[in-house]
C-alpha cells in the first residue's frame, strides 16, 4: 500500500497559502509519502483566488527530491494539448522523472467559459480522447503531423523528450463509463475523487479490470483513490466533501474495495498537524 497527499482548492491561498504547501510537500517526503497531488484549477464556483498548479508543481521539484509529483486531474480540453504536452515533458526534466498527469474531461463550466471553451459533454470527452493522442504522439515521434476533428499540428517538434519512458504516468480521474474504457486502454493509473465511496470504488474497479483485459493491460494500471476529507470531530468539514473521522477504517475500507494507493486529503486549516498524526498513528499498520 502506499500512500500520497492531496491538496484541493486548487490550491486557493485562502485555504493554504504557498509557504504552507511548499512546507507540506517537504514534511510529506521527509515523513515517507510517496507523493503529492494538487487539484488544477484556475477558479469554481466555491473559489476565485488559485494558484496555477502546472507552474506550482515545477517549483515542488526544485524543493524536493524522491516524491511523485501530480495533478488531480488536469481537464485536457482546457488547454491546448500540444502547448500541455510541452509544458509536462518540461516538467518531467526538472523533476528527473517524478511527474504524473491525472486526466479529466473538466466539468467546471463557468472556469471553462472564463479561460477556454466549454462544450457539452460529448464534445469535451473527445476532445479529451483526440488531445490524448496528440500528446502521445509528441512525446514519442521526432516530427508530428496531426489533423484532428478540434486540434492540429504541422511539423511539430516537442524536443526535449520526458524522461519517463514511454511517457509520464497517465491516471485519469473518473468513473463514467466511456472514460473508465478511455483508461482501460491509455492509462497507467485510475484517481477517482473522495466523493467516490468504497462501494463505488469496488463497483467502477471491477468494470475497468475488465475493460483492461481486453487490452492485456490488466496488470498495467495503478488502483489509487482520493481518501478524504480527513479530519478530527473537533474542525468540522467542508460539506461538499465526506468527512473522515475513523482514519484507519476507512482506509480499511477502500483497500478491500481493491485501492492501492491512497491520496490522504486533510482538512486545511489542520493540514500539517493531522498528517503528522496520521503518519505516526496510522501509517505504519498498512
Amino acid at each position: 500500500m502506499k500512500f500520497g497527499v492531496c491538496i484541493t482548492a486548487a490550491p486557493a491561498p485562502a485555504f493554504l497559502d504557498h509557504t504552507a504547501i511548499v512546507e507540506i510537500a517537504r514534511q510529506a517526503e521527509t515523513w515517507g509519502y510517496d507523493s503529492v497531488f494538487l487539484t488544477d484549477h484556475y477558479m469554481t464556483p466555491n473559489y476565485v483566488e488559485t494558484y496555477a498548479v502546472l507552474p506550482f508543481l515545477s517549483y515542488l521539484a526544485a524543493v524536493t527530491s524522491t516524491m511523485k509529483l501530480g495533478t488531480v486531474v488536469t481537464p485536457i480540453p482546457f488547454r491546448p494539448p500540444g502547448m500541455l504536452a510541452k509544458m509536462i515533458s518540461t516538467m518531467d526534466v526538472l523533476s528527473s522523472g517524478r511527474i504524473i498527469l491525472g486526466i479529466g474531461a473538466g466539468w467546471c463550466q463557468s472556469e471553462f467559459e472564463a479561460y477556454s471553451q466549454w462544450d457539452e459533454d460529448k464534445i469535451r470527452v473527445k476532445k479529451t480522447v483526440e488531445g490524448l493522442k496528440l500528446m502521445l504522439r509528441l512525446w514519442h515521434e521526432e516530427e508530428v503531423d496531426f489533423n484532428g476533428e478540434y486540434y492540429q499540428a504541422k511539423g511539430a517538434v516537442l524536443e526535449p523528450k520526458p524522461i519517463q519512458k514511454p511517457h509520464p504516468p497517465l491516471w485519469f480521474g473518473t468513473v463514467g463509463e466511456y472514460m473508465l474504457k478511455l483508461t482501460a486502454r491509455y492509462g497507467d493509473g485510475w484517481l477517482p475523487w473522495c466523493t467516490t465511496t468504497p462501494e463505488l470504488y469496488e463497483e467502477k474497479a471491477q468494470i475497468l479490470r475488465s475493460e483492461a483485459m481486453k487490452w492485456g493491460r490488466q496488470d498495467k494500471i495503478t488502483y489509487a483513490g482520493v481518501i478524504g476529507q480527513i479530519t478530527a470531530a473537533e474542525l468540522g468539514h467542508f460539506k461538499r466533501h465526506p468527512r473522515v473521522i475513523k482514519w484507519a477504517e476507512t482506509v480499511e475500507k477502500y483497500v478491500q474495495a481493491g485501492c492501492e494507493y491512497a491520496l490522504l486529503y486533510f482538512h486545511p486549516y489542520e493540514y500539517l498537524k493531522l498528517m503528522k498524526k496520521f503518519t505516526d498513528d496510522i501509517l505504519p499498520s498498512f
